[in-house]
């Protein structure tokens, strides 16, 4: 009776050993998901310059997941700053930083200033994951630059172009951007896309970052410098008030603090027409987003202006060629009468100049 009453407090024991092991497990495998992480974070800027390529700045503009089918998506604009009249292509690679795991990474879209690349079956308990970006540049252009270092080098014979081997050339650059779970946008609808849902996509956005940069400008930027004109011209008539009652040594010395007044009221107001000439630019910017947008949503009424638009034109080459004929009719008719006129003419001064049958009697 004994024995079984032992054995069944060990089975109670083994029982909450493997309880416990259990429930430790599960908060180790989710304590991503509820536990504080006060590691540094590893993102890259959203919205700011990535350096670091040749010809290319990038911009991250979005990072998003879905656990669903474990998809990443990412937006990334490209802004060329190079001198290479061919701008470069990309490749791509994504890693996670804890696992060293590769995974598939390619480009779903391209217009002509954003990319959007895609990275499939990330784990859902990834932590940190790398995109490395790799800016491949023309070979012509790399060959000729590597030709041109060669005539510079007075020690080494020039080399005739389709001669030099691509060991010789420069290798692609790259740079890596980096996503931080607690950084990256959790979007269970994330699903690759059209080209044109992509397009309406990547201009909605940007006309709403025009927006955005619009109404800072007008709501933050001017205004400060208005408040910073008022205050400094407060400051400016004060000083010019005390002078009258200082000595000339400290009159000078106002006066030199008065200038300095002015010439940061000035530096205001030349911002300030420097903010309003990039407002006149971002909304014509905007407006055009608009326009590509709508004709991107409505292609049919693109069409029919385009359409249109010949119809006009050979109705205008037609009214055109019809006033022509008729000036020529005109010219023609004008030039018989003138020819007619003038034969009479000479008919009369034939007339009077032969003698009459009586005169000659």
């Amino acid at each position: 009776m004994k024995s079984k009453f032992n054995r069944g407090r060990e089975n109670k024991v083994y029982i909450g050993i493997i309880v416990t092991l259990g429930v430790l497990l599960g908060v180790f495998l989710t304590s991503k998901s509820w536990m504080y992480d006060d590691s540094a974070i590893a993102q890259t800027p959203y919205n700011k310059s990535v350096n670091g390529l040749n010809q290319t700045t990038l911009v991250l503009r979005s990072w998003e997941y879905n656990p669903k089918n474990q998809l990443m998506e990412v937006t990334i604009e490209t802004v060329h700053t190079g001198t290479d009249a061919a701008e470069p292509t990309f490749t791509f690679e994504a890693k996670g930083e804890e696992s060293k795991e590769t995974y598939p990474a390619k480009k779903v879209y391209e217009s002509d200033n954003v990319m959007v690349i895609h990275i499939e079956h990330v784990p859902t308990e990834y932590r940190v994951i790398g995109l490395f970006v790799t800016e491949h540049r023309d070979d012509k252009i790399l060959k000729q630059e590597y030709k041109r270092q060669l005539e510079n080098d007075s020690d080494v014979a020039t080399e005739e172009t389709d001669k030099i081997k691509k060991s010789d050339l420069p290798k692609p650059e790259d740079v890596i951007i980096v996503g931080d779970y607690r950084e990256i946008e959790v979007n269970k609808n994330l699903v690759a896309k059209s080209d044109k849902a992509y397009q309406k996509e990547a201009i909605v956005t940007d006309m709403e970052r025009i927006k955005q940069e619009i109404s800072t400008i007008i709501d933050e930027n001017i205004p400060f410098q208005e408040e910073l004109i008022a205050t400094l011209t407060k400051e400016k008539t004060s000083l010019k008030n005390e002078m009258e009652f200082e000595t000339k040594e400290e009159q000078t010395e106002t006066e030199k603090e008065i200038d300095k007044k002015k010439n940061a009221i000035s530096s205001a107001e030349e911002e300030i027409e420097a903010y309003k000439s990039k407002v006149k630019e971002l909304k014509e910017k905007y407006d055009n987003r608009e326009e590509k947008l709508d004709a991107l949503l409505h292609p049919e009424r693109q069409l029919a202006e385009e359409n249109h638009e010949p119809k006009e034109k050979k109705q205008q080459q037609k009214s055109k060629k019809k006033h022509e004929k008729h000036q020529k009719q005109d010219a023609k008719k004008q030039d018989n009468k003138e020819k007619d006129q003038s034969k009479k003419k000479q008919q009369k001064k034939e007339n009077k100049d032969v003698p009459s049958g009586k005169e000659g009697k």
